[in-house]
């Protein structure tokens, strides 16, 4: 099984306050006075599934299959802190010393054989069809203004969907179509377009469960719609509410945490 990750700069969720209660039920919020939800509302509700407190840390493995075989994988330590800082440590033995660390809308990689570490972009590719992006920020509405486009049933849910515009430079894609479900605000499926307006990739948030009294998501899947055949999982365990030092967030820092 081949093992591939980002080395260089050369290369190529989600958004709002931290679930903060017990396990998501609630219907999407309506603005006031109408049926109609507040887009805004709906996105922040839907990013509680992917971020279970303001700082935590989580293990995330990627695999890579093509034609259905696993060609990839990786695990990744990941540490988030807020809406704009997250440090990312590769764990797999041919990599280890190297980290990620995304600091507002900048996003840097360290290696060890590397003096300083390396400005890299959100859309680069880390592994398989996953960005580093998609491994770092984690939080939509941070990065994107939501507008109502519609509604649609996905596999049988009932779903409403978000048309998300980047508002920030650090934003991984362009524009992102959003299917949260009804019944609780949790995202259903996510199509992704690049600037050119093509669409790029369509990502699947598969599996949640109850982790500490909060609904976190635990699998998504991305399909690479320029790549037949190219399918790749993110899985996500060992979700734990930790308290992060500020010097970790320190481009500056990296080396020190060999």
């Amino acid at each position: 099984m081949k093992k591939a990750f980002v080395v260089c700069a050369i290369g190529l969720v989600m958004a709002g306050s931290p679930a903060t209660g017990s396990a998501q039920a609630e219907s999407a919020p309506a603005r006031k006075g109408s049926a109609a939800p507040d887009p805004e509302a709906l996105l922040a509700q839907s990013d509680m599934s992917r971020n279970g407190w303001e700082s935590y840390e989580v293990l995330t493995t990627i695999r890579n299959y093509i034609d259905g075989e696993l060609k990839e994988e990786g695990s990744y330590g990941t540490s988030i802190k807020g809406a704009d800082k997250t440090l990312v440590k590769f764990l797999n033995v041919d990599v280890k010393g190297q980290y990620l660390l995304m600091l507002e809308d900048a996003m840097w990689i360290y290696m060890p054989n590397t003096r300083k570490p390396i400005r890299i972009t959100p859309l680069q590719r880390l592994l398989g069809n996953a960005s580093n992006g998609d491994v770092a920020r984690t939080r939509y509405a941070a990065d994107y203004a939501p507008s109502l486009k519609g509604e649609e049933t996905v596999d049988g849910v009932p779903c409403y969907i978000l048309n998300l515009d980047a508002k920030r430079e650090g934003a991984t894609y362009n524009r992102v179509e959003l299917w949260v479900r009804k019944e609780d605000s949790r995202p259903r499926k996510a199509e992704i377009y690049l600037t050119s307006g093509k669409h790029y990739k369509t990502i699947f948030y598969d599996t949640f469960a109850v982790i500490h009294d909060r609904l976190l998501l635990t699998q998504m899947t991305i399909f690479d719609m320029l790549r037949e055949g190219s399918k790749t999982t993110m899985t996500f365990s060992g979700y734990s509410p930790k308290e992060i030092p500020e010097k970790y967030f320190n481009k500056d820092y990296l080396e020190k945490l060999r």
